[in-house]
């Protein structure tokens, strides 16, 4: 949508010069025609030269109009063609990111599997254990990697996430195996109208950055149904300052849900404000900037809203999300 409203507006901008060029030639011509007319009825003096002088002036009109006009229709063309150009070239980057991203993951999966299975066979050998564990987590690694890489060229692609009824008891199941350590409270069942994929992709994202980058040890994460029809303030406490977030009630009237995860991690030692750009780090340890900055765009696409905290305890993500 965003590559369409780009030659939109280019477009438009274009009309609109050409529109008030010709519109200003033409207003030109007809002051010159009338001052034409009214020096004949007055009958002046000289009446031929200022015929001839009045020709001139609407003949240079004609010329510089006419070369205005050219020069806007020329620039307009030139930036359509341009971006034009760059949404191609964009899409081919989107693309290739997507293709690369799919392709990679079968043989990565095949790689998985023969390391667990040389696990099995050598489990008896401590050494090799120990290499083929930091193999399988580098494959891990790798995999995480291609998934950020997936999801942030079909974010560019502004493709849409297909919205369902789902139990966050399954979203909870399906990260175990990964994140066994993570403890959740849920006070009852609770379904959400959201993407399952993407959910699964904010919680992995959230869980490996407290762990790697936070140098957490626990997270947990509290799910609570909250009513809208009762305006509801986030209040954060910040190093500095309180920042008060109000939740967004344009559907009073629906029920959502707040999901708080907390870690005991270092927390975040910088602005807050710049959590969620893209290609942001906020340490030196490796990651390519891009986990959080998933995370908000896809809580965005469902409908959501997400806040950020952090103290001396550690740091927390607040999402609320539509609960079916």
């Amino acid at each position: 949508m965003g590559k369409i409203n780009r030659i939109s507006l280019s477009l438009f901008w274009l009309i609109l010069t050409v529109s008030l060029a010709i519109w200003w030639f033409t207003l030109g011509l007809r002051q010159t025609k009338t001052i034409s007319e009214l020096s004949l009825e007055l009958g002046e003096p000289n009446q031929y030269t200022s015929s001839g002088l009045l020709e001139k002036q609407s003949r240079m009109l004609w010329m510089e109009g006419t070369f205005f006009i050219s020069m806007l229709t020329l620039g307009g063309s030139v930036l359509i063609w341009f971006s034009y150009q760059d949404i191609k070239r964009n899409q081919l980057i989107q693309d290739f990111f997507s293709t690369v991203t799919h392709e990679m993951k079968t043989p990565l999966a095949g790689l998985r599997l023969q390391v667990e299975g040389l696990m099995e066979d050598l489990s008896g050998s401590k050494e090799y254990s120990n290499i083929l564990k930091r193999a399988l987590k580098e494959s891990d690694r790798i995999e995480s990697q291609m998934d950020k890489a997936f999801y942030l060229a079909s974010l560019m692609r502004s493709e849409t996430l297909f919205i369902e009824k789902v139990s966050i008891n399954t979203i909870k199941y399906s990260l175990q195996d990964t994140f066994p350590d993570v403890k959740w409270t849920l006070p009852q069942e609770i379904f959400l109208k959201v993407d399952k994929r993407a959910m699964e992709s904010i919680f992995s994202n959230l869980f490996e950055n407290a762990y790697k980058h936070g140098l957490a040890t626990k997270i947990q994460i509290v799910v609570q149904p909250i009513d809208l029809s009762k305006s509801e303030i986030g209040i954060f406490q910040d190093r500095t300052n309180l920042i008060n977030k109000y939740i967004n009630n344009k559907q009073a009237h629906e029920k959502r849900v707040k999901l708080s995860i907390k870690d005991n991690g270092r927390g975040f030692q910088g602005n807050l404000s710049q959590i969620g750009k893209p290609f942001i780090r906020s340490s030196s340890t490796s990651g390519s900037g891009i986990g959080l900055y998933i995370v908000k765009q896809l809580i965005s696409k469902m409908n959501g809203k997400i806040f950020f905290s952090s103290d001396e305890t550690g740091f927390e993500v607040r999402i609320d999300l539509p609960m079916h």
